[in-house]
């Protein structure tokens, strides 16, 4: 299964913010492919080692690439499906670490099916939170890793009310946990080519469902319907 997931996947059409051989996406695929069939320890380790020397992390500068988003559902795969145990547990590792580490400088986002300029992290978030049910049952480390994914939270506009007061209050689905207010997002209108503003959400209440309302201080021409909110500490993450 894993195997077809990588091949799946157009590594050469991948940035490589450094131009370096030692990061090149199709780089990451290979070491995929040699994680996902490995039978020994040694195996296992040097495919592991391969993925974190660069192309998906650089764990000695705690870096994140953007091939890391085409990467994170094979590794959630082999979490879920790999043959050993210490293949499971290696691929809970790089995912851990693909979700703490900064991108570098000016790749800090990508494209998704259901959006553009995407912070990376919330976008590789957004896929570990796709195995809610999944992950629990993998241990301590795969809990901890979709609780982690749970602060990239992500939040959809549904309905919109202008106050009288100039203040502007929304329904919305929020994806995540909810997060303390007031606070900063990062707006992404889906009726505008301009880059992703920031607006301050001065309340927030939600259930257990998803459903949320939150209140703007001030009313922002781009907050309607299908909307989109990240917490705009992940739009600046990079080196």
């Amino acid at each position: 299964m894993s195997i077809d997931a990588i091949d799946a996947v157009d590594w050469s059409s991948i940035p490589n913010p450094t131009w370096h051989q030692c990061d090149a996406p199709e780089r990451v695929a290979h070491a995929l492919r040699l994680l996902t069939v490995s039978t020994t320890a040694n195996e296992t380790g040097d495919a592991a080692s391969l993925l974190a020397g660069g192309g998906f992390v650089c764990s000695h500068a705690a870096m994140v690439f953007p091939a890391a988003y085409a990467a994170t559902p094979v590794l959630l795969d082999l979490v879920e499906h790999g043959q050993r145990p210490r293949i499971k547990e290696a691929a809970l590792g790089l995912l851990e670490d693909a979700l703490a580490y900064f991108p570098t400088s000016g790749h800090n986002r990508v494209d998704t099916p259901y959006g553009t300029d995407v912070p990376l992290c919330c976008a590789i978030a957004r896929l570990i939170r796709g195995r809610r049910n999944a992950l629990p049952v993998h241990g301590k480390s795969a809990k901890q890793l979709l609780a982690e994914a749970e602060l990239h939270w992500r939040m959809t506009v549904e309905e919109t009310e202008l106050q009288p007061d100039g203040t502007l209050t929304a329904l919305a689905t929020l994806e995540g946990a909810p997060f303390t207010t007031p606070g900063e997002a990062e707006l992404h209108s889906p009726h505008s080519e301009r880059p992703a503003t920031s607006v301050w959400i001065d309340t927030l209440t939600t259930d257990v469902s998803g459903a949320a309302c939150f209140h703007l201080g001030q009313a922002l021409p781009d907050v309607l319907p299908d909307a989109v909110l990240y917490p705009a500490e992940c739009g600046r993450r990079e080196h």
